[in-house]
């Protein structure tokens, strides 16, 4: 039987570890349960290496509102205004956003912005509020602050990377589910972790994958060479059309090399989440496509 191991993002507000790994239990079986397949896992096969204290810095408070205005204020260094302002226009190009409709959402002081004043920033992300529906401009910002963190600041990813590693058991197999920034930890990990050479991973399902943003492309070509990581033997990316942290186009092509006779991934564009949440996890857990790709792979 092999195990599952779950890889987050950003924790919510007041949710531990013990919080968080309940309810992805509850969001997968409910995906089992919609696709009609009894779960072939049980509880104690689920582990979930616990990092979100060390994330709410990077995003400049505990709370929601405290860190959205860190964000909305662009108080940022350099690096991370390049970064996010990268994303921006790419969330913008994707949507395809008119000038019309950036003109009806920008604050009096913002009429007019264009990149890289963060005026244009903050008008984009109004824009994501007003006509995505389901997705927020506050969350393409903190997962593009929480990317940038994690890929730019050495000592927190070895010890988010070490953590991750440290539950993955040799030689036994490992389903790995990661979300939103835990994509891009997951891959990084699996990637380059000195113990991946002993690790066994029949199945990796990526969701709401921030991997095909040029930005966090760009930061992991500058950590190793980037390819499909080598304990992996499927890698499914499944990703809402409507989720803004998951655009930008197949990871084949993008983040990894396209060549006869190298490995591929399983774009599953077929998941529609609720319109009031197109990136929560509870959401992509519970549909039944990701739970058949999950089945396949623990039976």
């Amino acid at each position: 039987m092999a195990s599952i191991l779950l890889v987050h993002g950003r924790s919510r507000p007041l949710f531990g570890p013990a919080q968080m790994r309940e309810q992805w239990l509850v969001a997968l079986r409910s995906g089992f349960e919609a696709a009609g397949i009894d779960a072939p896992f049980a509880d104690e096969d689920v582990r979930l290496p616990w990092y979100g204290d060390s994330l709410t810095h990077l995003v400049g408070g505990v709370t929601r509102a405290e860190a959205e205005r860190v964000s909305l204020r662009g108080h940022l260094h350099a690096g991370e205004r390049e970064f996010v302002l990268d994303v921006v226009v790419q969330v913008a190009r994707a949507y395809n956003f008119s000038a019309a409709q950036l003109a009806a959402v920008a604050a009096p002081d913002d009429e007019g912005a264009a990149p890289p004043s963060w005026g244009y920033v903050r008008t984009v992300l109004a824009a994501v509020d007003r006509y995505v529906p389901g997705m927020t401009g506050a969350t393409v910002a903190f997962v593009a602050r929480e990317c940038y963190g994690y890929l730019t600041d050495t000592r927190l990813r070895q010890m988010i990377d070490d953590g991750v590693a440290g539950v993955v058991r040799a030689g036994e197999p490992t389903v790995v589910l990661a979300h939103s920034l835990g994509a891009v930890i997951a891959y990084h990990v699996l990637r380059a972790h000195p113990a991946g050479e002993s690790w066994r991973i029949p199945l990796l399902v990526t969701l709401g994958a921030p991997l095909a943003w040029q930005a966090v492309i760009t930061a992991l070509g500058r950590l190793e060479i980037r390819q499909f990581p080598r304990p992996v033997v499927n890698w499914v990316n499944a990703r809402d059309p409507q989720d803004a942290v998951a655009i930008g186009g197949d990871l084949v092509g993008s983040l990894l090399p396209v060549g006869a006779g190298l490995p591929d991934v399983l774009e599953e564009t077929g998941v529609v989440n609720p319109e009031d949440g197109r990136h929560a996890i509870e959401y992509y857990l519970a549909d039944p496509l990701v739970a058949a790709h999950v089945a396949r792979a623990l039976g």
